[in-house]
């Protein structure tokens, strides 16, 4: 009786060769149909407005953007930053391997190439150029003087365009609290917040529903702010750098004989926060 043995045949007795797999062959470069942008900007100006400074936002916008892009402040959490002393070189890498990333980063900035555009912004007869991303939002400190102002942004490749125009009064602001630069500051990073006394909270950007607002360069504005007592808060910034020393001006009713101003300091240590610098109470 014969025994069959089974035979096991390599891949070169039957003839099969192995291949490395074909990379993925890139999607074509996005060609964006410039008449379908839109140029937005917030919030809405018109009418009346007491307030002397606008903190703008502008944006530009494909609606068939393929991979737009996400407006997010930079934040560090406790993975994101080690601080000082503990930073550890990297290995060093093939030369092959770097070039490959040279072209990577190449090929994706030639794929992003287009939403590089520049804004001109005409203001009360000042002229502004911006460099914009497509799909980024842009910020823009408009100070109105007293009667009629007018802003108008064009971006010339699109000939998209927007025209506003507003009255203020001469009326003054009540409140202002500003950051003070301080001699020994070290560039702890944070920002300024002011909680008000119906509880809303006013940060960088944004405006509450009382008419304060807090512009990007820590400033907060309020026309006519309500009795009661206000808050000066500092939010965390990131955690390199040193102990920095912060101060904080208040200013009520400045210029008048009821003039009050407050002064608040404190040393921060990097990354700490919030921390409350004081209260301030108004009264009309």
């Amino acid at each position: 009786m014969k025994v069959l043995l089974p035979v096991v045949m390599g891949a070169g007795m039957l003839g099969w060769t192995q291949t490395k797999p074909v990379p993925k062959p890139l999607p074509p470069i996005y060609t964006p149909d410039l008449a379908k942008w839109k140029l937005e900007l917030t919030p809405e100006l018109g009418g009346w407005l007491t307030e002397g400074k606008q903190e703008l936002r502008i944006k530009l916008v494909d609606p068939k953007d393929p991979d737009p892009p996400k407006d997010e402040e930079v934040s560090y959490n406790d993975d994101g930053y080690q601080g000082e002393g503990n930073y550890v070189e990297p290995p060093e890498r093939p030369a092959e391997e770097l070039r490959q990333e040279r072209l990577r980063e190449e090929e994706a900035a030639k794929r992003t190439a287009w939403r590089d555009r520049g804004l001109l912004v005409w203001f009360n007869g000042t002229t502004t150029q911006l460099s914009v991303r497509v799909g980024s939002s842009s910020h823009y400190s408009a100070v109105s003087q007293n009667g009629e102002n007018r802003l108008e942004i064009w971006e010339p490749d699109s000939g998209k365009r927007i025209v506003r125009s507003w009255w203020t009064s001469a009326s003054r602001t009540r409140l202002m609290i500003h950051q003070v630069r301080a001699t020994d500051d070290e560039g702890g990073g944070g920002s300024l917040e002011i909680l008000e006394p119906n509880g809303d909270l006013a940060s960088r950007g944004k405006r509450t529903t009382s008419g304060g607002s807090l512009g990007w360069s820590n400033e907060y504005l309020h026309p006519t702010p309500a009795q009661g007592t206000y808050t000066v808060r500092w939010t965390g910034g990131y955690r390199g750098g040193k102990p920095f020393h912060l101060a904080v001006e208040a200013i009520l009713d400045g210029g008048t004989d009821s003039e009050r101003r407050w002064r608040f300091e404190r040393l921060l240590l990097p990354g700490a926060g919030p921390a409350t610098l004081g209260t301030l109470d108004v009264e009309n």
